[in-house]
């Protein structure tokens, strides 16, 4: 495993991809960073009720039984009102490695 680190370490191509994924250190990058991982957060936290009332009723009216399945089981499984700390914590490391050097 660490061989293997090491060659992703030392490999060129593998790092110049690597430097093309990192956001662009300007406001256009932080707020990407701000709006694809802490803004869903905070608004299923506070807003998760109103969210789920909502789909339950396009559930409802949906024209695909399928549709509808796929509308309820995000209700159950992510609009539950709690912090996804993966996703924070994603979000925290992309904020760190774009004002990392």
């Amino acid at each position: 495993m660490k061989q293997k680190l090491n060659n992703l370490k030392n490999n060129p191509e593998f790092q110049d991809k690597l430097q093309q994924m990192k956001p662009s250190r300007s406001i256009l990058g932080v707020l990407g960073v701000i709006l694809v991982f802490f803004v869903p957060e905070i608004m299923s936290y506070f807003y998760s009720v109103e969210i789920n009332h909502w789909v339950v009723e396009l559930a409802q009216t949906a024209s695909s039984e399928n549709i509808g399945n796929l509308l309820e089981w995000s209700t159950q499984k992510l609009f539950t009102g709690e912090v996804s700390w993966i996703n924070i914590g994603l979000g925290v490391a992309f904020m760190v490695w774009l004002f990392r050097k």
